[in-house]
């Protein structure tokens, strides 16, 4: 699946192999070009400031800056890192964000060229395997650079850095590559320019024994608007770990990010794939070996540190701080004490940077982007962690100040306040940080965590003060919407845990150290193992991320227990309070309604949060990762009790949402309240008559036909649903009509007999409801942007399997003559506005099969 997402999202740089051979290439070139001689030493670093660390460096006044390499350079892999240390613009990018992944590199050289090679990490053999020398000759490493030798000296070489570190060189380039998807789904646009060439250079270089800091200044001329645009680049490179951290290999049924592996053998069948998880190498100081084995806890020899932002306000400082070392409760059950650590940023530290790649740090980027994120950088060819960052953005507190609102404001009397409490605040600003944490330690959301809890419970005070509202927070678990007014009083929990149950249990499967076994297969017995021990407890199951639309009801953003159709009938309650109420408690006397409009767009996002829940069970299925000889399926699919459930519930909404969500005399007082979008009428139609439901649908029944629905039930109950009160013969109010009227307009254009001409999606998005509903939100599917194809386990949703056209396109049009048949019947049923509404569709569905 995720070679699916990568081939459709992914582009990168192509570094194309060189044709010959690295000998006859070294011959040619040295043919061609003159030895470089020691007096060309001398007069390249005249004047040049000197930087000495693991390489001497060279910047002369002129700007250009040389690299003194010894013979020994050239038997180490090294890691180049590219981030932005200041910006003028955060439209791509904001301070402190890396530009892309750091490269794994080597270097080597002839007489005349130092040559950069990316390490080609992906594609393993055993150095003792006959096939090896195959191997060499079909995965040798490609040229990502080459560097002319300015001057030679002995066992040394100098050549010119300029053009890589202070220039526009694609390699670490700030301009930001076009993704086709992006702009598919509505993404906006990268950043555009010239470059100015006049205006940029290196301005500061730093040496240390293990890694070279180069801090640049680029500055573009944009084509939009002819804007400057100027970011300040920090690129460190430092040598890659000399003894390899021995990897652990990934488990999908466990929440880990993962590299990829290739493993050729003579001794195989077939060309083995294997994945190894991202974690950081936390290993007993030294003569501690014993007791950790013993089973005592015991402190890490580099613990895990974490330097904080000065930037952050002191009011929240602490609070960030306690959000890293919550984590310290899930390294014991791993066997460490004190393995994660929270500092200020270092004052008067000359060497302290916090886009120094040897530094770990939460920083705080002022933008208006409500957002955060966790992501880390790995050594590629073991998975181990060896930096990481959380960028914290300024309005994320709006992002949660609406959140806990419009979840929580029913029961909650403390959250009708414009500007919160401090102790409210840092409720949630703790679970955002330990949130965003657990994503540098390694762990994957885990969207099916909320699932495993019984509706119910989330009412009982010592459940929710025991769980919180979810075994893990790694899922986009969010406060406790499901809770009533007086539960708060007695004494139910609102918000996630500090750290679940889950979280604990995933931490002390990746790390910790498992004794006598010497290779990552000797571990895969011990690991099996503690999967087993959990797999009866739903807590524990892990559910991978969906994107482009959601199928498996299990593994959901943002929600909350496994029955969504009765937390969405709590959900809703609430929110239909919070409505009647919205203007008393946020009345700014004096104040436009620009932020009443702002938070009454937070209270139709999350309903439709809470009908997008129900949607994916039409049709629904719930997937397992299963492995041979559990006699388990991979998926299952809902009852047709379950799904005709659903559609009640999906359709009653259709009906009535808009008295409620929708009041005229609110409205009326915003500018311009067509902006926000509550019409929720055509994702209900889509989920329930779209070819991938359908064909879902189909596939349940045949797999077991006394449990779940037949496309011909499915259509029928479909039919009386929709079209109810038209059968009854009752009148219709302008919902209904908006509904029959929208599936009318599916069934011509499913149909096929009409088509108006105008550009169509792409028939797997205009297919998926849960997607379709994220798009007419505004609601970004991976709000704290987390997910990488190349490194998770996630479902892909785009393009799934529809009903075949020789039954959809009939099934579809038979659906548009029952409607015209009972409007034919029913046509003098109703009051006036209901009989002009049969007698125009009847005309247009008649003008159509004319």
């Amino acid at each position: 699946m995720r070679k699916i997402l990568l081939a459709l999202a992914l582009t990168g740089l192509l570094y194309p192999q060189a044709g010959m051979s690295k000998k006859k290439s070294k011959k040619n070139a040295a043919a061609a070009l003159p030895t470089p001689k020691v007096d060309d030493w001398s007069k390249a670093v005249k004047g040049a400031k000197t930087y000495k660390g693991m390489f001497t460096a060279y910047l002369n006044k002129e700007g250009k800056l040389y690299f003194e390499l010894a013979d020994s350079v050239y038997n180490r892999d090294y890691i180049l890192s590219n981030r932005i240390a200041r910006t003028s613009n955060t439209h791509d990018y904001v301070a402190g964000q890396m530009v892309s992944s750091p490269l794994l590199v080597r270097f080597a050289t002839d007489s005349v060229k130092v040559y950069m090679y990316k390490v080609q990490h992906a594609a393993v053999v055993s150095p003792t395997d006959p096939i090896a020398a195959s191997f060499k000759s079909n995965f040798s490493d490609p040229v990502l650079k080459a560097f002319k030798v300015v001057a030679r000296k002995k066992d040394r070489v100098l050549i010119d850095m300029t053009s890589l570190f202070g220039g526009n060189d694609k390699l670490l380039t700030p301009i930001k590559t076009e993704n086709p998807l992006e702009a598919m789904f509505g993404g906006r646009k990268a950043l555009k320019g010239s470059f100015n060439a006049e205006a940029s250079g290196i301005i500061e270089v730093k040496a240390f024994p293990y890694n070279m800091e180069i801090k640049t200044n680029l500055s573009y001329d944009l084509t939009t608007g002819n804007q400057p645009y100027t970011v300040q680049m920090h690129r460190s490179l430092f040598v890659a770990p000399k003894t390899l951290m021995r990897a652990r290999i990934h488990d999908n049924r466990v929440g880990y990010f993962m590299s990829d592996k290739k493993l050729y053998s003579s001794d195989a069948d077939r060309v083995e794939e294997q994945s190894v998880i991202h974690r950081w190498r936390l290993e007993p100081k030294d003569g501690e070996w014993e007791k950790y084995y013993a089973g005592q806890l015991v402190e890490p020899k580099k613990p895990i540190i974490f330097y904080v932002d000065s930037a952050f306000p002191p009011k929240w400082r602490e609070t960030v701080k306690q959000g890293v070392t919550d984590w310290n409760k899930a390294f014991e059950a791993a066997g460490f004490k004190n393995a994660v650590i929270a500092k200020d940023y270092p004052k008067n530290d000359p060497d302290f940077d916090p886009d120094d790649m040897r530094y770990s740090c939460i920083k705080y980027a002022v933008t208006e982007t409500a957002n955060a994120m966790g992501p880390s950088y790995v050594d590629p060819r073991t998975g181990e962690i060896l930096t990481a960052d959380v960028i914290w953005y300024h309005n994320v507190v709006s992002l949660l100040h609406d959140w806990r609102f419009a979840q929580t404001g029913a029961v909650d009397y403390r959250t009708h306040k414009k500007v919160f409490d401090d102790d409210l605040m840092r409720e949630s600003m703790r679970y955002v940080t330990s949130h965003e944490v657990g994503h540098t330690l390694g762990l994957m959301h885990n969207m099916g965590a909320s699932y495993s809890f019984p509706v119910d419970s989330l009412r009982s005070p010592s459940f929710t003060r025991k769980y919180g509202t979810t075994p893990s927070i790694m899922d986009y678990a969010r406060n406790n919407f499901v809770a009533q007014p007086g539960d708060l009083e007695r004494g139910v929990k609102m918000t996630p845990p500090v750290l679940g149950v889950e979280d604990i249990n995933a931490i002390k499967w990746g790390y910790r150290l498992i004794k006598d076994a010497r290779t990552s297969r000797d571990e895969v017995p011990t690991l099996n193992r503690w999967i087993a021990e959990k797999a009866d407890d739903p807590m524990y199951t892990f559910g991978a991320q969906q994107v482009f639309g959601t199928v498996d009801v299990s593994a959901q953003t943002e929600d909350l227990g496994n029955d969504h159709v009765k937390a969405g009938d709590y959900a809703v309650s609430n929110l239909k309070i919070i409505m009647r109420n919205l203007e008393q408690w946020t009345a700014e006397r004096g104040e436009n309604y620009d932020n009443m409009k702002n938070t009454y767009k937070s209270i139709v996002n999350q309903y439709g949060r809470h009908l997008g829940h129900v949607l994916p069970y039409l049709g629904g299925v719930i997937y397992h990762e299963v492995r041979q000889g559990d006699g388990k399926p991979a998926k299952t699919y809902l009852s047709r009790q379950a799904q005709r459930r659903a559609m009640r519930w999906i359709v009653d909404q259709g009906r009535t949402y808009r008295g409620w969500l929708c009041p005229q005399k609110l409205l009326l007082k915003f500018d311009r309240p067509d902006e926000i979008k509550t019409d929720f009428t055509r994702p209900i139609v889509t989920a329930i008559y779209g070819g991938t439901t359908l064909q879902r649908v189909d596939e349940g029944h045949k797999l077991n036909a006394a449990r779940n629905y037949s496309l011909d039930q499915y259509m029928t109950d479909a039919f009386s649903e929709l079209f109810g009160a038209t059968r009854r013969g009752a009148s219709l109010s302008e919902a209904e009509m908006e509904m029959q009227r929208t599936a009318i307009d599916f069934f011509v254009k499913s149909s096929g007999i009409k088509t108006d001409g105008a550009v169509k999606k792409s028939s797997a998005i205009a297919d998926n409801a849960t997607l379709d509903l994220q798009q007419q939100l505004n609601a970004p599917e991976l709000p704290c942007e987390n997910m990488d194809a190349r490194t998770s386990f996630v479902r892909i949703n785009y393009g799934l399997p529809t009903l075949k056209e020789e039954l959809y396109k009939p099934l579809m049009l038979r659906q548009l003559k029952r409607v015209q048949a009972l409007y034919r019947q029913k046509r003098a049923t109703g009051n006036r506005a209901t009989r002009d509404f049969y007698d125009y569709q009847l005309t247009t569905i008649d003008k159509l099969f004319k």
